[in-house]
């Protein structure tokens, strides 16, 4: 056959990942809180109805593995609601070299469960924290007692040698305790601690008015953050932007994404933050899905276009996903990503 050089490096390396990454699986979308700023509305909205079984997962779990990503993230909902499969689930991809995350509101996070999670290898622990105070945290949680239950889960990994991190939601009402949250995330063993501006989406769509903090005060706290990442080389300070992957992904690596999120009902979609599926795994395979070329989903026109509606956190006010359905369609059994093949030199 006639030589062909490659035209495009980042479609090269879609053909040399055997597999993605980094996944977010949300384990179960059911949730012991009903925070007022969830994006994804965890506990009520329509994923709950049809969440995949226990041997569903532990198929969907085994499938990946063999994939061999550098980490799986359990997200949610509350991923300590499937517990066991939780934890069933992280031994495989243990088992074959994979790493496992987990992202949680801390409630259910006793000694035991630290224990257990230090023994299975879960090293990548992350604590909702969102505020300094008692009064303000529960505010945003809705839950009496939560935030002891979160100082107390952050306490108990420590203790197991595990090295949480913690995440803050910055609203209208907790934005000034950032300095205070440090100071006690400091105290308590914490070396991560991330903020990114607030989701307007799903349940926080609800209480903008209660939620959305002003612009002075975003401007305020990210000088703050950024004088302490110039002053402490103990803590790991992250400022997140969650606008930055849609607006990368559609420009600038559209043809080799390595990160996939997949929903608790086995819905596969380009983001948790645009309304739009783009496979499910109760069809075919993840990784039938992986070699049909779900690392360039981002060539889609219909994917740009979704994400190009989204230039700042302020248009995610624009989107009604977990509200409405979603735009479904499915790579594999409508033939949408063409194939490509590359010659080389030799």
């Amino acid at each position: 056959m006639a030589e062909r050089k490659f035209l495009n490096i980042p479609l090269k390396h879609a053909h040399l990942l055997r597999g993605p990454s980094q996944l977010a699986f949300d384990i179960t979308n059911r949730c012991n809180f009903r925070c007022i700023h969830c994006f994804n509305r965890s506990g009520e909205n329509e994923i709950i109805k049809n969440e995949l079984t226990d041997n569903e997962v532990i198929e969907f779990i085994k499938d990946v593995a063999r994939l061999k990503p550098l980490n799986l993230c359990f997200c949610g909902g509350e991923p300590f609601l499937r517990e066991e499969l939780m934890y069933e689930c992280a031994k495989i991809l243990i088992s074959h070299g994979s790493e496992c995350s987990l992202v949680t509101n801390g409630y259910l996070l006793n000694k035991k469960r630290a224990k257990m999670l230090a023994k299975i290898g879960i090293k990548n622990i992350q604590v909702s924290l969102d505020g300094a105070r008692p009064e303000t945290h529960e505010r945003l949680r809705g839950v009496k007692g939560s935030f002891k239950r979160a100082i107390d889960a952050i306490k108990f990994l420590v203790e197991e040698g595990i090295k949480p991190g913690v995440a803050f939601s910055p609203t209208k009402f907790n934005i000034d305790e950032f300095l205070d949250v440090y100071a006690l995330c400091k105290e308590v063993g914490v070396k991560e601690l991330r903020v990114q501006p607030l989701m307007i989406l799903g349940r926080a769509q609800l209480f903008i008015e209660e939620l959305v903090p002003t612009h002075y005060q975003y401007r305020k706290l990210v000088k703050t953050i950024y004088k302490l990442q110039m002053s402490d080389n103990q803590m790991e300070l992250e400022w997140g932007d969650p606008v930055d992957h849609l607006i990368r992904f559609r420009n600038l690596c559209q043809h080799c994404v390595n990160y996939v999120d997949i929903r608790a009902d086995g819905k596969i979609v380009v983001s948790p933050y645009i309304p739009i599926v783009v496979g499910n795994i109760r069809k075919h395979k993840f990784s039938e899905y992986w070699d049909a070329g779900l690392a360039r989903v981002w060539e889609l026109p219909i994917v740009k276009k979704l994400a190009k509606e989204i230039c700042s956190v302020s248009d995610f006010i624009k989107q009604k996903v977990y509200f409405e359905k979603d735009i479904e369609i499915d790579i594999i059994d409508n033939n949408l990503i063409e194939r490509e093949v590359f010659y080389v030199n030799g």
